[in-house]
């Protein structure tokens, strides 16, 4: 028995005929929402948000081009009560993530300036 695989970037598929062939993934990826809220100082620069639907939580990335701290808004959507807000501060010329635990029947549907 002759058994040959086949290799690309995205799938290995393993087929004992004796012929090769590529998997191609129907999947489309998820949606990445952004956001920006514009510094006082200086003047132009922004603080710039993004994040994906998660299942039963939400990684918001973030990168402050402001000389200052930056307070962020998250709106939280809830379809089983009421809906709230979280907020996500920044010191100034930082970059990084922050993971929010916020269960299954919620989804983060915006980031605005304001805490």
């Amino acid at each position: 028995m002759l058994v040959v695989a086949a290799v690309t970037a995205s799938t290995l598929t393993t087929l004992s005929t004796g012929t090769a062939q590529a998997a191609t993934s129907n999947q489309a990826s998820a949606p990445v929402h952004r956001a920006s809220i514009s510094c006082s100082r200086p003047k132009g620069a922004k603080a710039n948000y993004s994040w994906g639907d998660g299942r039963t939580s939400v990684t918001v990335y973030f990168n402050n081009h402001c000389s200052h701290k930056v307070g962020a808004k998250l709106h939280i959507k809830n379809s089983i009560g009421p809906n709230y807000t979280l907020c996500l501060t920044t010191n100034g010329g930082t970059k990084g993530k922050k993971k929010y635990s916020i269960g299954a029947a919620r989804t983060l549907t915006a980031i605005t300036s304001g805490c």
